[in-house]
């Protein structure tokens, strides 16, 4: 994202979870939010996610298929982006538990954009699936 003169200003600890919602079995998932910064387009940021995730060996077989990397945009400035290819902000976020309980690390007091507090969110979610946490040492530059 640094490449791409993305700045990260806030990173949460990195959640293994089992793999949920897909057809066969697949391995342990690894997921964390950011809160960055940059001065592009909402279009922009999903292009720089999508070149970062074929660098890295993407592919997209078919819908929820094993995968190296899978970057989404959860939301993007309280703005709303409806398109075939872009829906901001996420609408299955505030359902799984590997993006609501990283996130509330990073913004413990964010209403989320259906008007729901995010710890509210949290409560409500079944957590079995995150296996662990690992704390991550943050190191950002100017």
């Amino acid at each position: 994202l640094k490449k791409h003169h993305i700045k990260i200003l806030k990173s949460s600890s990195i959640y293994e979870n089992k793999a949920s919602g897909v057809r066969e079995p697949q391995p342990d998932y690894l997921n964390m939010v950011l809160r960055i910064s940059a001065d592009i387009t909402a279009l922009e940021l999903l292009d720089i996610c999508h070149q970062i995730e074929d660098s890295l060996g993407r592919t997209r077989p078919y819908k929820n298929a094993p995968r190296t990397i899978d970057i989404d945009i959860l939301m993007l400035d309280g703005m709303s982006v409806d398109t075939a290819s872009l829906k901001i902000p996420h609408i299955e976020m505030e359902s799984r538990a590997f993006v609501i309980f990283p996130l509330a690390k990073i913004a413990p007091r964010l209403t989320l954009p259906s008007g729901r507090h995010i710890q509210k969110v949290k409560e409500s979610l079944n957590c079995d699936d995150i296996l662990t946490t690992w704390n991550i040492k943050k190191k950002y530059g100017k």
